[in-house]
This record gives C-alpha cells, structure tokens and sequence, in this order.
C-alpha cells in the first residue's frame, strides 16, 4: 500500500518522517495541512522511505488504539479487544498492538481514552502501513476492508 491506495478510500493523509511518527517538517500545520490531492501526494512522496500518517477526523474515522503494554486491567482490555476483533472492520497491526477503524461523524466528541490501553483517536493522526515504526517494526494491515460505522454498543462508551 501506498499513499495513493489510501486517498481512493477518501482518506487524507500526510507524511511523515522516516521511521518516525513525526510529520515532516515542511507541513506548516502538522496533519491539518493532510490532502487527498494526488499532485501534492506526489510531490510529498517523492522520497519513498518517508511514513504515512492518516488525518482522522478530516477522513471522517475514528481509531481505536490498542496498546497491551499500557492495559491495566487486562480483562476489560481483553473484552474490548475480543469484541473489536469479531468486528470486520479496517485492523491494522501496529508495534505494540492494533488499530480498529471506524467511519464516524466529524462532528462527534470522543474521550480520548477508553480505559488503560485503549486510546481513542479521533482528532489528530495515525500511523499507517506499510511506515516502519521508530523501532524498526513495519505497521502491516491485518483486515483489509472499509471501516464500518461505529457500532452503536462503542458508540456509547467512547463519547462524551
């Protein structure tokens, strides 16, 4: 996958540093200045080893991050988890866990934070494969479908 495969889904996207989860610095406003114009794309891409970042609330997703490190009580992590997992929704393998894509209204507010382990991001941006993550892991899709709409059962423990 590549930055063009992403903006035919509708997605707007960014780069970002090599092996890195910083945007570039040429970006004036960090992800806001993310497009899904194939000219600027290609002008940004030009060097294949920079990462891909995706602009959430502006592709109209959310994100659910999974990270086992920081789940504090594992068992409601495990529940959320095992329930993201029966979905079949957009999942991509991360370093430490995954990511769980949502379409979902630009207008909702969202916690930031499920529980321990579980971030919920929805303004602001994600790493996107196939970028290689600081430590050298390569973030890789394990569900490769459109994000579905937010089931109404998450809906209503991720907003406010």
């Amino acid at each position: 996958m590549n930055a063009a495969t992403y903006i035919e889904k509708g997605w707007k996207v960014l780069p970002l540093r090599a092996n890195s989860k910083e945007p570039c610095k040429f970006l004036r406003h960090g992800y806001l200045d993310a497009s899904d114009d194939v000219q600027t794309l290609n002008k940004w891409f030009k060097d294949d080893t920079l990462n891909i970042g995706l602009a959430i609330v502006q592709s109209s997703l959310v994100v659910l991050d999974f990270d086992k490190r920081n789940a504090i009580a594992k068992r409601e992590w495990q529940h959320y988890f095992t329930w993201c997992m029966e979905l079949n929704t957009h999942t991509v393998k991360t370093d430490d866990g995954y990511h769980f894509y949502f379409k979902a209204d630009p207008g909702l507010s969202f916690k930031g934070k499920l529980i321990a382990g579980i971030d919920i991001k929805h303004k602001g941006y994600v790493v996107l494969p196939p970028s290689t993550h600081p430590n050298g892991s390569i973030y890789t899709v394990m569900k490769d479908v459109d994000p579905i709409d937010l089931p109404d059962g998450l809906r209503k423990v991720l907003i406010w």
